[in-house]
């Protein structure tokens, strides 16, 4: 489905919370796949979720993460014991931009593919968290999963890992502030037009948007 360029202009920010969203040829996306669901798709076989991960009633576009569309899919593991467990790898496409104008000898548009694994355990009734599985995180902050199945809404939050202090202390500002808890939403323009036009240009909604 196609996002219009000035919704995907929007969303455009840089990573972290300093600087301002950038609209350049960054913004010339159209989008293609089935990314305008909300809500979580449980089976007998696992969980799964789509839509972009942004930081909940923030109007601020230069505070929102990088432009980026993720999906979550949790498959059920069986082990010799017959003890199941439930493993999430969430993929990102994420595109990020500077400010400088378009430049063929030098791309300001760049674009990554981040895949992450969780190991979940339910944290209480309904509610299953899990941390990055890479484990050993030699960078500023761990990631941590949270799929709230009451809510039916999927939460990217953070901790500093224990060289975060040291990697600041070398430099300072290297890792910052504490990342602030993301949602994952449905953020398509179709979301907006459900709402007969009388959203904002930037209409973003998780758990209900899909069925407006």
């Amino acid at each position: 489905m196609f996002i219009r360029d000035a919704f995907i202009a929007s969303l455009l920010g840089i990573f972290g919370y300093a600087g301002a969203a950038y609209a350049n040829s960054c913004s010339n996306l159209n989008v293609i796949g089935t990314y305008d669901q909300s809500g979580l798709a449980e089976s007998e076989y696992g969980i799964y979720a789509v839509g972009t991960f942004r930081i909940e009633n923030e109007q601020n576009e230069s505070k929102q993460p990088m432009f980026n569309l993720a999906t979550v899919d949790c498959e059920k593991q069986t082990d010799d014991t017959g003890r199941v467990s439930l493993e999430c790898k969430v993929t990102s496409a994420v595109v990020w931009a500077n400010p400088e104008k378009p430049n063929t000898d030098k791309p300001n548009c760049s674009l990554d593919l981040d895949i992450s694994k969780f190991s979940m355990k339910e944290l209480s009734k309904g509610v299953l968290t899990g941390t990055d599985d890479a484990g050993f995180n030699t960078g500023c902050y761990n990631t941590i999963l949270t799929i709230d199945r009451n809510t039916k809404r999927v939460y990217r939050s953070f901790t500093k890992t224990k060289y975060a202090d040291n990697y600041d202390k070398i430099s300072q500002g290297t890792c910052g502030g504490l990342l602030v808890t993301q949602v994952l939403m449905n953020c398509t323009a179709w979301a907006g037009i459900r709402k007969k036009n009388q959203t904002p240009s930037r209409y973003c909604d998780f758990s209900s948007s899909s069925d407006k």
